[in-house]
C-alpha cells in the first residue's frame, strides 16, 4: 500500500473509505475484489440490522413493557418543560421516536468502525433523538386544540424532522471516525500534506475529554430523570418535612446573626415578608448537575463516592443558605422572592466564573484576583443594565407586537425568572469575558458578544411572548434558568475559541535560468 502497514493490518474504516471513493489513490495499487465490495456489504448489513431492529420495536410484548412507558416518561418530560395540558394528547408505543432510534441505531452498528465506538456513537444518537421527541410531543400538546395544525405537525412535519435528525447525525458520525492513512480519527486534511497543497496543522472548535463527553451524556440522562420524576418529588411527604427542616435551620441562623425570624412548617417570615420553602426549592435541577459532576470527573473511587454519599448534605446547605438572602437591606436585594429563587442561578454562575477565571489564569493568586473582579464587574453591569434592558429588549419586543397587533403578549412566570433574564446575562456574559479573556482579547469583540447576546434575547423573547399567550406555553423554570446560563456561556466561547490556522508547505525552488 506505500504506507507501511500491511493490508490485513490497516483498520477497517480506513480500508473501507478507500473502497467507497472514486477510484485508488494515487500511487496505490487496484483495490482487490473484496474490498471493491465493501459498500454493497455494508448496506447488506445496514438493511440486515434495521429488519432486526424494526421487527424487534413491532413485537407486541416490546410495545407494551418498552416503548409505550419510554413514550409516557417523554411526554411527562414535555409536560414540565411546557406546562401544557398532559391529558391533550396521548403518548403510545408509535409516539416513542422508536422508529428514527432505530435508522440510528442501524447505521451505525453497521459501520465497519470499533464497537466502542459505535455504542457511544448509538448512545449519543438515542440521546439526541429522544431529545428532539420530548420536543415534538411538547409541541403537539401545545398546539393539540388545533386539529388541523395538529394533524399537519403529527403526520408530516414532525415525522420528517426526526428522519433528517437521525440521518445527519448518522452522517456527521460517520465522518468523524475518520479515514486518513493513519486509520479510524484521522480526519481527511490530518497529516502530512499532500503534493505541496495545504496542511492543517490545527482545527479551531469545542474539543471535548473523556471526561466532559461522560459528563454532557450523564448530564442529559439525568437531567431528563429529574423532569420526569419532578411530579413523584413534588408530591412527596418526606420533602416536606425536609423543607421545615431547612426553615427552622435558615431561622435560627437569621436569628443568631441578629435578624427577627418566626418559622412555622415550612414557612419563615422576617421584617422583610415571608417565604415558603418548597419541594422545588429543595428537588432542584442542580441535584442532576452535581451527580453527572461526581461520576464524570477523573477521580479515585473513594472521592467519588464521598461526593455521591454528601449530596443530601450539599443541597441541604444550598437550600439553607438561600434563605440568608432575606437578611440582605431591601434597597440591596430589590424582591426578596425572585433574589431567593434566583439564588442556585446565581450560585453557578459564580461557580462558573471563578473556575473559567482560575483556569485562564493558571490558578494561584492570579486566577482568584481576575475570578473576583469578574464577580464584581458582572454584578455590577447586571445592575447597571437591568432598567436600559427593560427598555431595549423588552421594548423592542412589544413594539414588534404593537405592528402586528399583538399588544400585550407578555409571558411572566411566578420565580420572576424570566423578567431578570436579559440583566441576568448581560451581567454573566461580562464577568465570564473578563474571567476568560482577560487583557489579551479585543474588547470590540466583546461588545459585539454583547450586543449579540440582547439581539438574542429579543429573538427569543417574542415566540416565547406569542406561545404563552395563544397556547399557554409555560416553560418549567428550570429550562429558563438552563437558558440564563447557557447563552452568556456559548456566546463567550465562540468569541474566544482557538481560530483555525493553517500551515503551508513550503514551495520547492524554482530553477533559476541558465546564462548563456
Amino acid at each position: 500500500m506505500g504506507d507501511g502497514m500491511d493490508e490485513s493490518t490497516r483498520p477497517k474504516a480506513a480500508r473501507f473509505a478507500e473502497a467507497v471513493t472514486d477510484g485508488p489513490r494515487p500511487g496505490t495499487p487496484e483495490p482487490v475484489p473484496a474490498e471493491g465490495n465493501a459498500m454493497l456489504r455494508f448496506t447488506l448489513v445496514t438493511g440486515a440490522w434495521f429488519v432486526a431492529l424494526f421487527g424487534l420495536m413491532r413485537l407486541p410484548w416490546v410495545e407494551r413493557v418498552v416503548l409505550t412507558p419510554f413514550a409516557g416518561v417523554q411526554q411527562r418530560v414535555a409536560d414540565q418543560l411546557t406546562g401544557a395540558p398532559s391529558d391533550l394528547v396521548y403518548a403510545d408505543a408509535s409516539c416513542s421516536g422508536g422508529d428514527p432510534l432505530a435508522l440510528c441505531a442501524g447505521a451505525i452498528f453497521a459501520f465497519p468502525a470499533a464497537w466502542g465506538a459505535r455504542l457511544r456513537g448509538a448512545a449519543v444518537g438515542f440521546t439526541l433523538i429522544t431529545a428532539v421527541n420530548v420536543v415534538r410531543l411538547g409541541n403537539l400538546s401545545l398546539v393539540a386544540e388545533d386539529k388541523a395544525l395538529l394533524d399537519l405537525l403529527h403526520v408530516y412535519v414532525w415525522p420528517a424532522v426526526l428522519i433528517l435528525v437521525a440521518a445527519g447525525f448518522v452522517y456527521v458520525w460517520m465522518g468523524r471516525q475518520g479515514f486518513g492513512a493513519e486509520g479510524p480519527g484521522t480526519a481527511p486534511g490530518h497529516g502530512a500534506a499532500a503534493d505541496g497543497d495545504v496542511e492543517v496543522a490545527s482545527f479551531g472548535g469545542l474539543t471535548l475529554g473523556d471526561a466532559s463527553r461522560r459528563f454532557l451524556l450523564l448530564a442529559a440522562v439525568l437531567v431528563a430523570v429529574y423532569f420526569a420524576t419532578a411530579p413523584f418529588f413534588y408530591e412527596s411527604a418526606f420533602v416536606d418535612v425536609v423543607a421545615g427542616w431547612i426553615a427552622v435551620t435558615g431561622g435560627a441562623i437569621l436569628a443568631a446573626a441578629g435578624t427577627t425570624a418566626a418559622v412555622s412548617g415550612a414557612v419563615i417570615r422576617t421584617a422583610h415578608g415571608g417565604f415558603i420553602v418548597t419541594q422545588e426549592c429543595i428537588f432542584t435541577p442542580l441535584i442532576p448537575l452535581y451527580v453527572a459532576g461526581a461520576l464524570a470527573m477523573p477521580m479515585g473511587w473513594r472521592r467519588r463516592t464521598a461526593m455521591l454519599v454528601a449530596t443530601p448534605a450539599v443541597f441541604f446547605a444550598v437550600g439553607v443558605s438561600r434563605l440568608l438572602v432575606l437578611a440582605v437591606p431591601a434597597a440591596v436585594i430589590g424582591s426578596y422572592s425572585v433574589a431567593i429563587h434566583a439564588f442556585s442561578q446565581t450560585l453557578v454562575a459564580v461557580l462558573l466564573v471563578t473556575v473559567a477565571a482560575v483556569r485562564t489564569a493558571g490558578g494561584g493568586r492570579r486566577g482568584v484576583a481576575r475570578s473576583a473582579a469578574a464577580v464584581a464587574l458582572g454584578t455590577l453591569a447586571a445592575f447597571a443594565a437591568a432598567p436600559v434592558l427593560g427598555v431595549v429588549v423588552h421594548g423592542a419586543v412589544g413594539g414588534v407586537q404593537s405592528l402586528a397587533g399583538h399588544a400585550g403578549h407578555a409571558f411572566a412566570d411566578e420565580q420572576g425568572a424570566w423578567a431578570i433574564l436579559p440583566a441576568f446575562q448581560v451581567g454573566l456574559f461580562t464577568a465570564l469575558w473578563i474571567a476568560v479573556a482577560g487583557g489579551d482579547r479585543s474588547w470590540r469583540r466583546g461588545l459585539v458578544g454583547l450586543g449579540g447576546v440582547v439581539v438574542v434575547q429579543a429573538l427569543v423573547g417574542l415566540p416565547v411572548d406569542e406561545l404563552a399567550h395563544h397556547y399557554g406555553f409555560n416553560p418549567h423554570v428550570g429550562l429558563l434558568r438552563g437558558w440564563a446560563l447557557a447563552l452568556p456561556a456559548a456566546a463567550v466561547w465562540c468569541l474566544t475559541r482557538p481560530a483555525p490556522f493553517t500551515v503551508l508547505a513550503p514551495a520547492p525552488p524554482r530553477a533559476l535560468p541558465q546564462g548563456g
